[in-house]
């Protein structure tokens, strides 16, 4: 009995076959795929943004009391919102193209985890075809 190679396998439950693409508990046919790609979501911001920009409102209140605590809590709130906006970082997503249409079979923040299911993705689908 000869068993199939696996072209990518990894411990989040990927795996691709030339015949069968597994993400977990879902699994689909290589024949129900026609393309494979890589989709993308901005960075989430506004979590951020909104933690700064009610520090920077509540810093003035602070001053005008004399609260030297609440200076200080309200800069360190600023700061971490700052921190935040900065290293929010994008998702990617693979993308496949079905039959029935298109699913984000997974997504990660890491380009390259993408970049190398869907290269094992693609050629699946040449062997398959």
């Amino acid at each position: 009995m000869t068993t199939e190679p696996t072209l990518y396998s990894d411990k989040r439950g990927v795996r691709i076959t030339p015949t069968r693409a597994a993400f977990g508990q879902t699994a689909y046919a290589m024949a129900d795929i026609t393309s494979a790609r890589r989709g993308e979501d901005p960075p989430r911001r506004a979590p951020g943004i909104t933690l700064a920009i009610l520090s920077f409102i509540v810093l003035p209140a602070c001053i005008g009391f004399g609260s030297t605590e609440g200076v200080v809590i309200s800069i360190m709130v600023l700061l971490a919102g700052i921190i935040i906006t900065v290293t929010a970082k994008p998702t990617y997503h693979v993308r496949i193209t079905r039959t029935s249409g298109e699913v984000n079979a997974a997504s990660s923040e890491d380009k390259r985890y993408v970049d190398n299911i869907i290269t094992a993705l693609n050629e699946a689908l040449t062997r398959h075809n």
